[in-house]
């Protein structure tokens, strides 16, 4: 499975470094996200629901077409999206292994259309997707990886000044998994401008971290436990929480925020929550996931953050002099570097996810349904 795994990473980078070497035309960028969300579609979409958290989802399936589907759909409201999912989708015909295909293809698709719209480099978004453990989580995390493609949306709704838009589609996010309600705090932080308020708003927020910390840590475990849960801190940091300091301060010396470059300045502001909620990590690696909600945007940071200054003054010629500029072998640089991080961090990550990767196999490899209730 470890090969398996990084083949598909090679692919994905050869299919995005063929884009980002040409001539960068928009039809160009089309095909080359056109191109990835079919692959990742196809590789996500037809593995066999044997292994982790499927086999636990294809019980629920099984329980919300039932004779008692009413109670078992309806009896409460957390997490109510995917169970309504399951049974309107087997009213229509779908099996269990189409429910999966179509969570693959929306969390793709969502993934694709950000990445087309926002992001400069497909290359550096795709890359740090799955080099972040972000594609691997979809093989078994079904509500999160379905609450993540409406938070997708809602970040273009931010990215664009739609707050209706955002906050819909983050409401119907929290439908499929109730903690993607943290997204809601995302709007009004991110659209703050770099200001002389800016500072005391990140003061503000450190503080509100380091007194109100455990109270907030009983309000998120009500979210994600059904029982009590005593959580005790480690009283250390890791080295997801230490890497996302090193990516802002990267990308605040390479791109500095400005009042002009909005967008920038939106992932930025989005970049440092999630470096806020991971410290929470310290307490249980749960909250890791609950800090995907604002890190999955990373595949829009890495490539804004290592935007070329030219480029950026092509984008924006009435700034041009505002705008750093830095040596073309910096980039390069920073290119082989970041490339060279992302494989070994995946490795690593590849390594450490053995006892879920271990079971991957494709539909045609393994019939799970023999296996289920023996």
């Amino acid at each position: 499975m470890f090969d398996r795994q990084l083949i598909f990473l090679a692919v994905v980078m050869l299919l995005t470094l063929f884009y980002a070497l040409g001539t960068r035309r928009r039809s160009q960028k089309l095909n080359c996200v056109a191109a990835v969300t079919i692959l990742m579609t196809l590789f996500s979409g037809l593995r066999s629901w044997w292994m982790g958290d499927l086999i636990k989802y294809y019980t629920q399936y099984l329980n919300c077409t039932g004779p008692n589907w009413q109670e078992v759909v309806f009896g409460k409201l957390a997490n109510v999206g995917i169970r309504v999912f399951f049974h309107y989708g087997n009213l229509i015909g779908l099996s269990y292994d189409a429910c999966i295909f179509l969570i693959a293809a929306f969390s793709a698709i969502t993934l694709g259309v950000l990445i087309y719209r926002y992001s400069p480099s497909p290359y550096w978004s795709y890359l740090m997707y799955i080099a972040m453990g972000f594609f691997i989580f979809t093989f078994s995390g079904l509500k999160q990886t379905i609450a993540m493609g409406f938070i997708c949306i809602a970040m273009i709704g931010l990215l664009e000044g739609r707050f209706k838009m955002f906050l819909v589609w983050t409401l119907v996010g929290a439908l499929f998994h109730a903690p993607a309600m943290i997204f809601l705090g995302a709007y009004p932080f991110a659209r703050k401008k770099p200001d002389s308020t800016y500072l005391l708003i990140l003061f503000a927020l450190v503080v509100i971290l380091y007194f109100f910390r455990n109270r907030i840590i009983e309000q998120l475990a009500e979210l994600y436990y059904d029982d009590e849960q005593t959580l005790e801190a480690t009283s250390r940091v890791g080295g997801r929480f230490l890497m996302m300091l090193f990516i802002l301060a990267l990308g605040y010396y390479l791109r500095p925020l400005r009042t002009y470059d909005k967008q920038y300045g939106y992932v930025f502001n989005i970049m440092i929550v999630a470096a806020a909620l991971q410290t929470f990590s310290i307490y249980d690696n749960v909250y890791t996931r609950l800090t995907d909600y604002y890190y999955q945007f990373v595949v829009l940071f890495v490539p804004m953050m290592l935007q070329d200054g030219k480029e950026q003054a092509y984008l924006m010629p009435e700034h041009k002099r505002e705008i750093r500029y830095h040596a073309r072998d910096l980039y390069i640089l920073l290119s082989i570097g970041t490339t060279v991080f992302a494989i070994w961090y995946y490795r690593n990550y590849v390594n450490a996810t053995q006892g879920l990767l271990n079971d991957f196999k494709f539909f045609w490899e393994l019939d799970p349904y023999l296996l289920y209730g023996s």
